[in-house]
């Protein structure tokens, strides 16, 4: 569902999930969002990553995230497929976004030299551009994609869902949240 109705779904929201590719623009997105809303935003990536970018062990991960969604009001910005069936139950909205590989892959390396020893907003610093991250960021629409779908389906109906694809749809959706 895209279009004026489902803006006005998102206005009435009060728990989103943004979902997409690393470098897709969930981030932006959420923190337009989370201000156009009046909705606090929570970076998966901050939570999950441990300086050194080492990842959380899946058991205490999934235990960090039932207690996230245990808030009135939030906007989830970060996929983590491995919690979706989670998240997705406790969500009013669910934005996914859809970008080509080749953008998501240029964001990718501008953000990590434009954030090269510096802390980001939304993670740890010194992310990674290693051979696992590029693969799972080129490959995402085929396989992780369809993933996420499955889930969304299972795990989410007859609520608030919009597909964006890319920059141009990002900036209409914050446009349109703007306009009375």
């Amino acid at each position: 569902m895209n279009g004026p109705e489902s803006i006005d779904a998102l206005r009435s929201s009060t728990r989103i999930l943004v979902l997409g590719p690393s470098g897709s623009g969930k981030t932006y997105l959420s923190c337009h969002l989370g201000k156009e809303l009046d909705l606090p935003v929570i970076h998966l990536d901050a939570l999950f990553w441990r300086p050194g970018w080492i990842s959380t062990p899946q058991p205490e991960w999934r235990e960090a995230v039932e207690t996230l969604i245990g808030a009135e009001r939030w906007i989830m910005d970060g996929t983590y497929e491995s919690t979706l069936d989670l998240r997705l139950p406790a969500a009013d909205a669910v934005i996914v976004i859809d970008r080509s590989r080749w953008l998501c892959l240029w964001d990718v390396v501008c953000r990590t030299f434009a954030y090269r020893n510096k802390a980001r907003p939304d993670a740890p610093p010194g992310q990674p551009l290693d051979r696992p991250f590029l693969r799972y960021i080129w490959h995402y629409r085929d396989q992780t994609g369809p993933l996420v779908n499955a889930l969304i389906e299972r795990h989410f109906s007859g609520r608030c869902a919009m597909l964006l694809h890319g920059a141009h749809d990002i900036k209409g959706l914050i446009t349109g949240l703007r306009m009375p």
